[in-house]
């Protein structure tokens, strides 16, 4: 597996981000698709796929409000796609882009993915 940083990751995808060193969202400039990464060990398996919590208002992430603003575009537009981070620098590989369906549950965002 090849690691990248994530902010390459995301110019890799044509997303633009507006805290290069600390945004976990992006939108892709061209058709305006929503791009989130996701930590690898946040994610669940469930019967259908795995999924994982996107966003929580009792979260404190530098990157809150941009991190809300891009989940409600992706619900929105019904779909996103997903960069898997690893480790405690968050690279990612820039090979596997997830597809993700992004829903609100409550007032939490979550990101699902099928099998």
């Amino acid at each position: 597996m090849r690691l990248i940083p994530r902010v390459r990751a995301f110019e890799a995808r044509g997303a633009v981000v507006k805290f290069p060193s600390r945004s976990w969202s992006g939108v892709r400039a061209d058709d305006g698709a929503v791009i989130l990464a996701i930590r690898a060990r946040d994610l669940r398996r469930h019967r259908r796929g795995s999924r994982c919590v996107l966003w929580t208002p009792g979260e404190a992430a530098m990157d809150h409000e941009e991190r809300l603003k891009h989940c409600r575009l992706a619900a929105l537009h019904g779909h996103a796609e997903g960069l898997l981070a690893y480790g405690e620098s968050a690279q990612v590989d820039p090979d596997v882009v997830l597809p993700l369906r992004v829903v609100r549950r409550g007032a939490e965002y979550w990101a699902e993915i099928s099998a």
